[in-house]
């Protein structure tokens, strides 16, 4: 650890402005060089709550051979440096930073060998926070000022029977639903839509074709309140191999289209404890 001189302090002195202190991003490196002894390889300097003071989350550590990156997740304010999460056994996409409803967020992700889970952070009074989408899924993809994907990586896209044992097999990939409701983050929760509903979409134009497309037993359909529609079945294959597969359509007022077919099946929501899960519209009545 490096001792702070008083060159180094003269960094940290406050600038004027809006009656808040906030500190240079010179300032609150420094701070942050004189806690590590590894590398800082991504330093994201900004206000992030918006309350006139600044703050950075840093990433430190050493590249990976494999292409990723070892160390850990830093946060730095006038009060110091602290280390948030680090790793000694996945490896990490460097701090990046996202902004939703004009509010900034870093985040990082850390992989592993079947994918990859993204921690999400914000600034609340002045303390680093884990916001609560943290942790359930990977590949983080912004759609517009409040809405978000991540991804699911699991073994669902067969279900097989064995010695009187079931066990889901094949490894798919797929996005799942999350918005900024401007004070946390949530999920879009599935509502269970059954069989006698799903018929009722059949009144829009073209989607009676669309469903008798599925071969499939369906099962598990769910209305999600962006009007995302996941619609699973199965299709047997012998006796003891089921093949799990969904479609996901996307509901405009009354226009259906298909958005994404594939293997595996959809859960009502990843991350149960934000989910937020709609009435059924006019349209399933």
């Amino acid at each position: 650890m490096r001792k702070i001189t008083l060159a180094l302090l003269a960094l940290l002195l406050p600038l004027a402005g809006c009656g808040k202190k906030t500190f240079t991003e010179a300032g609150l490196r420094a701070l942050l060089e004189a806690k590590v002894t590894q590398p800082i390889l991504a330093f994201e300097y900004g206000d992030y709550d918006g309350d006139g003071t600044y703050e950075a989350f840093a990433f430190v550590g050493e590249e990976d051979e494999y292409e990723g990156y070892m160390g850990a997740v830093w946060f730095v304010n006038a009060a110091g440096a602290q280390m948030l999460e680090a790793s000694e056994t996945g490896y990490w996409q460097i701090v990046q930073t996202v902004a939703f409803g004009g509010r900034k967020f870093a985040w990082v992700e850390e992989y592993y060998a079947t994918g990859g889970l993204v921690n999400l952070w914000s600034v609340r009074d002045g303390k680093p926070c884990r916001e609560d989408l943290s942790g359930v899924g990977g590949a983080l993809e912004k759609l517009d000022e409040s809405n978000l994907l991540l991804y699911h990586s699991t073994l669902d896209a067969v279900y097989s029977v064995a010695d009187g044992i079931g066990t889901h097999l094949g490894r798919t990939v797929k996005p799942y639903w999350f918005y900024w409701d401007g004070e946390r983050f949530r999920e879009y929760g599935g509502m269970p839509v059954s069989m006698a509903e799903e018929e009722k979409l059949r009144k829009l134009d073209g989607i009676a074709e669309i469903l008798d497309s599925i071969l499939g037993l369906v099962h598990d359909s769910y209305y999600r309140g962006n009007g995302i529609i996941n619609i699973g079945y199965f299709v047997p294959e012998g006796v003891f191999v089921t093949n799990c597969y969904y479609m996901t359509l996307q509901l405009d007022d009354d226009k259906l289209t298909v958005v994404e077919e594939g293997s595996g099946f959809y859960l009502p929501a990843l991350a149960p404890g934000i989910a937020v899960y709609p009435d059924l519209p006019e349209i399933f009545n």
